[in-house]
C-alpha cells in the first residue's frame, strides 16, 4: 500500500491511528523510479559502445550525460505521480480529459521528433538512441503532464470551502505546477546535452543544430503542458481576489491599505506576471548550466 499524506492540518497533540501492515513511502516510490530510469539511460548510452579507442572518452561523456537524464527523468515521473495523488483530494478528476489533453502533447512531441530527418534532410540526425532517450524523457514527464492536466481541470470549477480553504488550495495548486515546471526545466536541459554529447563520434554524425532543435521541441512540449493550466489556474485566482477583496465598498480612509493588501495578495498567486513569463523563468535559471555544458561538449560552440 502506498502511503500518501494528506493535506490537511493535524494537531500535533491528536493521536493517529497507523494503518497496519505494511505500507511504501512517496520517496521509495521516488528513489525506485530514479534508479529505474538511471539503469535505462544506461543502458541505452551502452548500445551504441564505440569500437575505436580515440571515441571512448566522448562515449563515456555521453553515457553520464544519458544517465542523468534517465535519474531526472525518474525522479519527474515519482514527482509527478505524488502531485497527482494530492490534485485529487481538491476534485473529482474526469480521468478522460485528462488522457485527452496529455494524448494531444504527445502526439506533438512525437510528430515534432519524426520530423527531424525531414528538417535536416539528413536520416541521420535522427538515431536509434535519440528515439529511445526522447521517449525516456518524455515517459519521465508523463505523470507531470497529467497532474497538470488534472489542476486544470480542478481550477476550471469553483473551488469548495470557505475563503480561507480556497485560498490555500490556489497557493499549494501554484507552488505545485511551479515545481513540476521545475522538472521539466531540467527534463530540457538534459536532452539538449545528450544530444550534445553525441556530436562527433559513432557510425552516425548529426547535425549540430539538432541540439538546438531539441531544446525548441522539448520547451515547447513543456509549453504545451504547462501553459493552458498556469492560465486557468491564474484566472481563478482572479477570481478569488475579484471576490473576496473587492475595493469598490471600501471606504477612502482604508484604500491605500486595502489595495497594498490586494497587491500583495495578487503577487502571491502569481497575478502580477504572465504565463509566458513563468515559462521562461523556468528556463532561465537553467541557462548559465546549459551553455557551460554545449561549449564543453561542442568543440566548435
Amino acid at each position: 500500500m502506498i502511503q500518501q499524506r494528506s493535506l490537511a492540518y493535524t494537531d500535533p497533540d491528536l493521536q493517529v491511528d497507523e494503518p497496519a501492515g505494511p505500507t511504501v513511502g512517496v520517496g521509495d516510490i521516488r528513489l525506485f523510479t530514479m534508479v529505474l530510469g538511471a539503469v535505462t539511460g544506461a543502458a541505452i548510452a551502452a548500445t551504441s559502445h564505440p569500437a575505436k579507442g580515440d571515441e571512448q572518452q566522448k562515449w563515456l561523456i555521453f553515457a553520464l550525460v544519458a544517465t542523468l537524464l534517465g535519474v531526472a527523468a525518474g525522479e519527474a515521473f515519482g514527482f509527478g505521480l505524488s502531485r497527482w495523488a494530492e490534485v485529487k483530494q481538491y476534485h473529482v478528476i474526469k480521468r478522460w480529459r485528462v488522457w485527452l489533453s496529455v494524448l494531444l502533447v504527445l502526439l506533438v512531441a512525437a510528430g515534432l521528433v519524426a520530423s527531424t530527418p525531414y528538417i535536416f534532410q539528413d536520416s541521420e540526425n535522427l538515431t536509434q538512441n535519440g528515439i529511445a532517450l526522447s521517449a525516456l524523457a518524455i515517459i519521465g514527464g508523463l505523470p507531470i503532464a497529467l497532474t497538470l492536466a488534472a489542476i486544470k481541470q480542478v481550477v476550471a470549477d469553483p473551488l469548495p470551502g470557505n475563503a480561507g480553504q480556497q485560498l490555500d488550495a490556489l497557493l499549494r495548486l501554484r507552488r505545485m505546477a511551479a515545481r513540476m515546471l521545475s522538472q521539466l526545466g531540467l527534463l530540457v536541459l538534459l536532452v539538449m546535452g545528450v544530444n550534445a554529447a553525441a556530436l562527433d563520434w559513432g557510425l552516425e554524425k548529426q547535425n549540430p543544430n539538432v541540439v538546438i532543435f531539441s531544446g525548441v521541441v522539448a520547451s515547447f512540449v513543456v509549453g504545451m503542458m504547462y501553459v493552458p493550466s498556469a492560465s486557468t489556474l491564474r484566472k481563478r485566482g482572479a477570481i478569488y481576489v475579484e471576490r473576496y477583496f473587492p475595493l469598490a465598498n471600501v471606504i477612502t480612509g482604508q484604500l491605500i491599505t486595502a489595495a497594498d493588501d490586494r497587491l500583495k495578495l495578487e503577487k502571491m498567486l502569481g497575478l502580477d506576471q504572465t504565463t509566458f513569463g513563468e515559462l521562461r523563468a523556468g528556463f532561465v535559471v537553467l541557462t548559465p548550466v546549459l551553455v557551460g555544458l554545449i561549449a564543453s561538449l561542442v568543440p566548435s560552440f
